[in-house]
């Protein structure tokens, strides 16, 4: 049976000098693994795709104890004072793991109108299979729009 997970991953604690915290306080559990939102990179990010499109990576560490998927990425999008990405679905099975990101009007935002601007939103999304096996996909979507679908045992991905 397919199980589908929404997650409102949004830290509650702001840092000095930063109004919204870059990654979620607690892993959020989806089917047996903990995902925790990151929204800054906490590697390199090297995508394929060289211009200020949207695009993902797979970095993987099915060796480590518990094995884990790591995707970093960037989702372009109004201005960072006033929007941020937001980990909006987690969907995890035998075969696959599909996370779905947006950006979303930041809470903390208390400015009168945002900058029309686009702008880069880096992310990282982490996710560690304490009781589940990793599926063999992993696809990454921004909104509607797939921007990385890979497989996590292999190492073969197509980014967007």
């Amino acid at each position: 049976m397919r199980r589908r997970a929404l997650l409102a991953v949004a830290a509650t604690v702001p840092l000095a000098g930063c109004p919204t915290p870059p990654w979620g306080d607690v892993p959020e559990r989806v089917d047996g693994a903990e995902v925790i939102l990151r929204r800054e990179h906490a590697g390199g990010f090297d995508p394929e795709v060289e211009s200020p499109r949207d695009a993902a990576e797979l970095y993987r560490a099915l060796e480590a104890d518990p094995p884990r998927l790591v995707v970093r990425g960037r989702l372009l999008d109004g201005a960072r004072e006033c929007y941020r990405v937001d980990l909006v679905e987690a969907d995890l099975t035998a075969d696959r793991l599909l996370l779905r990101l947006t950006a979303e009007d930041d809470p903390d935002w208390e400015g009168e109108a945002c900058p029309d601007v686009g702008e880069a939103h880096p992310y990282e999304v982490d996710v560690a299979f304490v009781d589940a096996p990793v599926p063999e996909r992993v696809v990454v979507r921004h909104g509607d729009e797939t921007v990385l679908d890979g497989t996590a045992l292999d190492g073969t991905a197509t980014n967007g």
